[in-house]
């Protein structure tokens, strides 16, 4: 008689052990991650307001280009250039120093 009792209570302990061990195998597998691409927000600037050493740079290294538009982070540490050089137009990045930062 202890064995009938024993046995379902047995089968019944494997059933609910082996469902927690799937739902960890399923939980584990599931390693989906979702990665969103940063896009740094730039604030439009006036070029008069650009900082000097920004303007230098730019005087120095596109000689005979002009600003077409700034932009700025709202921390003024990078800011975005659009140089236009007779009929070609660019996209440089420099820090506040004037330091050409390489977007990739």
């Amino acid at each position: 008689m202890k064995k009938l009792f024993v046995l379902p209570v047995l089968a019944f302990g494997l059933l609910i052990g082996t469902q927690g061990i799937t739902a960890q195998e399923v939980a584990s597998n599931d390693n989906t991650e979702v990665v969103t691409p940063v896009q740094d927000k730039y604030i439009d600037l006036a070029v008069e307001n650009l900082p000097q050493k920004v303007l230098d740079a730019v005087a120095k290294d596109y000689a005979g280009a002009t600003i077409e538009s700034a932009g700025a982070k709202e921390d003024a540490s990078e800011f975005k250039l659009v140089l236009k050089q007779g009929e070609k137009e660019m996209e440089v990045f420099c820090d506040a120093d004037g330091n050409w930062i390489t977007k990739g």
